[in-house]
């Protein structure tokens, strides 16, 4: 529009009618600097989210623990129903597979191949993920907690690697770098079907790892069975429309669905050994509790003091201080449904629920901590923005301020050809 119609802007009635003139053009105009009413109404930008927005958002955000907790007190008070589905069928073994089939549907490798430019960081991330962290397991299990099978399960957890999606989550709320933590929990999660085996084996001997009671070459090769070849499967049908657009426009259900099919192995496992559980005090459950918050509290220490003295960035040290120091349940249930009846899995997993809990809440805090700690330079938060945001679908960013869903980690990446045509 002309400079000389700016002055007649002030006197225009609402609406900006008297900005029309025969033109189109200034129609348009008036359209567009004529302010939204929500705007105008508000005085202070776009209304916040909804109630039931902001419900949608907590339950994306906490339904697995949530449900965890749930399905494992279920299953304590109600045995029957679990009891029967694990002993009757091969229900865990298939809710495995599902869980990792799903994982592959949804896997980003781009921001993966990105994350490698960072070789220190790589390889410090690996190695405390993979070597260091899961020593802590030797310490945990020479706690008394008046039963073998917690401490076994308090030992077996943090032998696992890092998380598939919750700390990828919280390292993007710390403003660390996305791209290096999706990396730890690809590759990770997939070199652990060989690592942890191998951990657990030293870690439980004497308790049937390595007596005749576990064969650990048999559980290697059903957890590449269940988790690395579903994984695989599920990368490879990406190559396929149909299953990248279902990723993509359903990513939400997949992640709830994920979840569902990952509480049931626990509730399972805590059917078939209810009566050893009820014979748990409120105090040891409580002790529970204390270990497995003091020990993630001491991995994030050691991961702050190893990334410390590294010519690394900020953004770099914080996804290795919240992925190294965060174990996965995924896994650690995996395993869990290989085990005999006779090492009591379902107490096992009581200290897997309660440890993958509380590294959460700790972390939710300590994401907050790192922005002041560990400032990141403007430059290298852009550039991993771009490194991560490019892969998303068209509009995400417009949409992210009043989403009601939190960011989703493992999930669809639209290439070029995926995302759909802009509508204006």
């Amino acid at each position: 529009m002309a400079a000389s119609d700016s002055p007649r802007l002030e006197g225009q009635p609402e609406g900006g009618a008297e900005l029309a003139g025969p033109s189109g053009g200034d129609q348009v105009a008036a359209a567009t600097l004529t302010p939204p009413a929500e705007a105008t109404a508000g005085g202070d930008g776009p209304p916040g989210p909804t109630t039931s927005q902001a419900l949608y958002k907590f339950w994306m955000k906490w339904h697995l623990p949530i449900g965890l907790v749930v399905m494992v007190v279920f299953g304590f008070l109600v045995p029957v129903p679990g009891e029967w589905l694990g002993d009757n069928t091969e229900l865990s073994t298939a809710c495995v597979v599902i869980i990792f089939f799903f994982s592959g549907m949804k896997l980003k490798t781009d921001e993966v191949w990105t994350a490698l430019r960072d070789w220190v960081g790589v390889i410090t991330g690996l190695v405390l993920i993979l070597g260091v962290t899961p020593l802590i397991g030797y310490a945990v299990r020479e706690i008394p907690l008046g039963s073998d099978a917690l401490s076994n399960g308090l030992a077996l957890f943090f032998a696992m690697p890092t998380t598939i999606s919750s700390g990828v989550v919280l390292t993007g709320q710390a403003k660390g770098s996305k791209a290096l933590a999706l990396f730890f929990s690809v590759s990770t999660n997939m070199l652990a079907t060989l690592t942890a085996p191998l951990f657990l084996s030293l870690l439980l001997r004497g308790e049937g790892v390595g007596s005749g009671t576990i064969d650990i070459v048999g559980i290697l090769w059903k957890l590449l069975l269940t988790v690395c070849l579903p994984l695989i499967v599920g990368k490879l049908c990406r190559w396929f429309d149909l299953v990248r657009k279902i990723g993509r426009e359903y990513s939400d259900t997949i992640k709830q669905l994920s979840s569902l099919f990952l509480v049931l192995i626990p509730w399972m496992k805590v059917s078939q050994s209810a009566a050893q559980i009820s014979s748990l005090s409120g105090g040891i459950i409580a002790a529970v509790f204390g270990v497995g918050a003091a020990s993630h509290l001491v991995l994030l220490v050691l991961c702050a003091a190893f990334a410390a003295p590294l010519p690394l960035t900020n953004a770099s040290r914080k996804a290795i201080i919240i992925m190294g120091s965060q174990k996965t349940v995924s896994i650690a249930v995996a395993f869990l449904a290989l085990l005999p009846e006779a090492m009591s899995p379902g107490v096992m997993v009581i200290p897997c629920v309660i440890s993958h809990f509380t590294q959460i809440v700790i972390d939710a805090f300590v994401a907050t901590l790192l922005i002041s700690l560990l400032p990141t330079a403007p430059a290298a938060e852009a550039l991993d923005a771009t490194a991560t945001e490019e892969l998303a679908p068209k509009g995400a960013s417009q949409r992210g301020a009043a989403s009601a869903a939190p960011a989703e980690v493992l999930q669809d990446s639209a290439s070029p050809e995926d995302s759909e045509p802009a509508r204006v």
